[in-house]
């Protein structure tokens, strides 16, 4: 039988944090990084919609940074470095905090905010690690899974805080790998993995966009865990899809299955 791999985003999909990340964490950083105090709930509402409820849902936190930015500099403030933090988001071989403080340390102190702002985020993450979990399903369904499928983390988030999560609720020996922000994009990560993995099958489960992208890049299945739907999602995986999947029928359904994710997402702004 052909190995058949499950890649999984964390954030948003397994752990139930996207909302309260953002909400306490990405958000109030930005206030507080760019004292932006006087336009404060225009700005989070904006943030909220780049992030969580629009079609970008689950953009990598630089990505997304640099769109709030854009908005704050043709709304209220000029942001002087906004070409040259393109120029690095566009040119750095991983969006991540040390390539980031490497390229600073290069002659672009500039940058320096970002940098301030994706650390002040991830302090204030690990202050919330206890209010987060896993959605109620998964604890039930990636046992489950796990007896069939190898699994795998693919996650933009970085490597300590993923690891926390799923090693606080017992998910972690469930997986073979963890692929986060430091390793590279979704897609890199996916595709580093398929190379050692010859002639295996593998299918991505994801909340946004971006998961759907990594997975068409690499030529494999993706299956939406969509957003407010979460645990019927993961329930109707284990009970109907896996065993597609397994079988080798789930093109069938993908399409359909796609659409209506993607309309979900448009609809959420």
């Amino acid at each position: 039988m052909v190995k058949k791999i499950i890649f999984i985003d964390s954030d948003g999909t397994v752990i139930d944090s996207m909302t309260l990340k953002h909400e306490r964490c990405f958000g109030p950083a930005l206030i507080e990084v760019y004292h932006l105090e006087n336009y404060k709930a225009d700005i989070l509402h904006q943030w909220d919609i780049i992030n969580l409820y629009s079609l970008t849902r689950g953009i990598n936190r630089f990505d997304g940074h640099y769109a709030i930015l854009e908005y704050i500099n043709n709304k209220y403030q000029k942001i002087s470095f906004l070409e040259n933090f393109k120029e690095w988001l566009d040119t750095t071989t991983a969006k991540a905090n040390q390539n980031l403080a490497d390229y600073i340390a290069s002659g672009h102190a500039e940058l320096k905010p970002v940098l301030e702002w994706s650390n002040l985020t991830n302090k204030k993450i690990v202050e919330e690690q206890e209010n987060v979990k896993p959605f109620e399903a998964v604890l039930k369904v990636m046992p489950a899974l796990a007896k069939k499928f190898k699994l795998i983390i693919i996650s933009s988030a970085n490597n300590k805080a993923v690891m926390h999560e799923w090693e606080k609720f017992g998910l972690l020996p469930l997986v073979s790998e963890v692929c986060t922000q430091e390793m590279g994009s979704k897609a890199e990560c996916i595709k580093k993995t398929l190379a050692k993995e010859i002639g295996a099958e593998a299918i991505m489960l994801g909340d946004a966009l971006g998961d759907l992208e990594a997975a068409t890049k690499n030529g494999i299945s993706f299956y939406p865990i969509v957003p407010r739907f979460e645990d019927k999602s993961w329930l109707d995986f284990l009970n109907n899809y896996s065993e597609k999947f397994y079988y080798g029928t789930y093109k069938e359904v993908e399409k359909e299955l796609i659409n209506k994710f993607i309309k979900v997402l448009e609809e959420e702004n």
